[in-house]
Formats: C-alpha cells, structure tokens, sequence
C-alpha cells in the first residue's frame, strides 16, 4: 500500500449471480423464454471491493466466503484480485440469485439466501478495522434482522474510519433509529433517485437531498443515473458533479461500481467531487458492458472512449 493511499474496509456478500435477458418482466401465467447472458460472481460488497482491486486501491476484506459451489467461485475469484480470503461459514453456501433483465435495462431479482446473515460479534471482532481510512457497508446486510451486531459494531468504528453507506433497495427495511444513530460527521450515504425519495422525502431529487443534509447533517450522494451525481453537503451549496456518456448494455452493479470508484479516489487523496467524478467513469464503463463484473483496471480507464 503506498503510503498516501488509506485502506478500504469492505464489508458484506458476494453472491451468485444468474443474469437472463426476458422481452418484459414477468406477470402471473405467463410463459416467456429468456437467454442467460452470464453466470457471475455478484453481490454489492463484492462488486465494490472488485473495482477497488482492479485501481490498485488497498482493501480490507470483509466479505464471507461459503461452503458450496458458489463459496469455490467466490474464493477463486478473490483469489485472482489478490484478496485474502478473511471470513469462511462452515456450512452454508453462499447466497445466489436470478437477475432477470428487460431490453430497456429495467429488472428483477430473485434471491437465494445463503451464509449473509452470520455477522455475529465474534466474527466481526476478526476483522482488522484501521484508525484512518473508510468502512462500506450496503443495505443489504444492514436491514437483516439478524444484523443487530454489525450495526453496533459500525456505530463503534473508530473515529477516524468515514462510513460510506450504500442503503440500496433495503432502505425501507432499516430501522430508522439506526439512521439517527449514525456518526453524521464521519458518514457519507449514497443513494439513487428511488433511495432519495425514500430517506428524504417524495418531490425533485436534489431539493429534497439538499434539505436531507442541511436538517439531519449528512454528506449526501445523490445519484441521477444518465445525468450524473450531486454532492449535497449540510450548509453548502449541493455541487453537481456530470454523468459520462456511453451506449448502455445494462444497468446492474451501477449503483456499486459508483461507490467502488468514488472510494478508490477517497483512498488515494482525492477531493471528494474528484472521487465521485471517478465513481461516474467506473459506473459509465460497467453498465456499458453486460452484468456486474466490468469494472476497469486502472489502464482500462485511461483508454476507454466515452460517447
């Protein structure tokens, strides 16, 4: 690790994914036949600490591995990015599921739950946390009702580890009263226009994530998709920060590529619109190739074309 960059805690699932191409989403009855596109190594941890790896970027691994096939393809994987496998279940697989895909890049999930729910306080306790650095969780993990421990566990991170929090589709299932708990000077929420409306209120994405930051004193990335991201920071102007131009193949792991990308800048120094700026170029290349694992290496960003 160079000496200027800090580590990146990662802490959360990798999953199987089964990516299907289907002409529409599903209704009750119907029978439609569907092309497999990938079958893939996923989940928001995973995808997160993967374009970590391929910046160069140091990362602390948080991740389970399982018992079964998919826990194989995990461990083989975080073998080839140079990541130590730190957490094994001795029993179950790891989780898997079905990401079904409409021409349009709209989608489903079908999930199978596997060993994401063992975070128990001696597991944690396992886990080297630095003084200095950043520590990211999704909301996947944190809205499980089994998650009592890892929540306290991020409430009593070292002061000097910044939190950055991808809440995700699992918003609505996070016990709001570990929102208010959290550290709001050391936390940084990432959030699409849906998690926006759900944390800050329904009605124009960046008035209401501004007023978000300003009443409850949360730094706020509020991703616009195509448009970009604004930077909402309590009693400061928001700062939009542009999307980067390409020919989309589909949109899953774009929410996690971004956060990959914004934490690799923040490793390496970077002001904070620089790192989201890098967030946007790591979500532009990956949803410009299909699935979730198109993260570029660090010369595979400097010579990727954009629109």
């Amino acid at each position: 690790m160079k000496e200027s960059q800090r580590p990146v805690v990662v802490l959360g699932s990798a999953t199987g994914d089964i990516v299907l191409r289907v002409p529409e989403l599903l209704h009750e009855s119907e029978y439609w036949e569907a092309e497999e596109i990938d079958r893939q190594v996923g989940g928001c941890a995973f995808n997160v600490a993967r374009a970590l790896c391929r910046l160069q970027a140091p990362v602390i691994n948080g991740i389970f591995v399982g018992n079964g096939s998919w826990g194989e393809r995990v461990a083989t994987e975080m073998e080839q990015l140079g990541l130590q496998v730190t957490l094994r279940h001795p029993t179950k697989d790891n989780s898997w599921c079905f990401a079904m895909m409409k021409p349009d890049g709209k989608r489903i999930y079908v999930s199978v739950p596997g060993c994401d729910d063992a975070w128990h306080q001696d597991r944690l306790a396992t886990i080297p946390l630095p003084e200095q650095g950043y520590l990211y969780a999704s909301g996947y993990e944190l809205a499980n009702v089994k998650a009592g421990d890892l929540r306290q566990w991020l409430l009593d991170s070292p002061a000097g580890l910044t939190l950055v929090l991808d809440f995700g589709p699992r918003l609505i299932d996070i016990d709001p009263a570990f929102i208010q708990a959290l550290p709001v000077e050391r936390t940084l929420l990432s959030l699409n226009k849906d998690e926006v409306a759900l944390l800050c209120g329904a009605g124009d994405t960046l008035t209401q994530a501004r007023r978000y930051a300003n009443e409850q004193g949360f730094t706020l990335i509020a991703r616009v998709g195509a448009e970009g991201a604004w930077i909402c920071q309590p009693n400061r102007e928001p700062e939009y920060v542009p999307a980067y131009m390409v020919k989309m193949e589909d949109r899953i792991g774009a929410g996690d590529a971004h956060c990959g990308g914004m934490l690799a800048g923040l490793s390496q120094g970077m002001s904070l619109r620089d790192a989201v700026d890098l967030g946007n170029r790591v979500a532009a290349i990956v949803v410009s190739r299909p699935g979730a694992n198109g993260a570029p290496t660090k010369g595979e960003l400097t010579d990727f074309s954009f629109d």
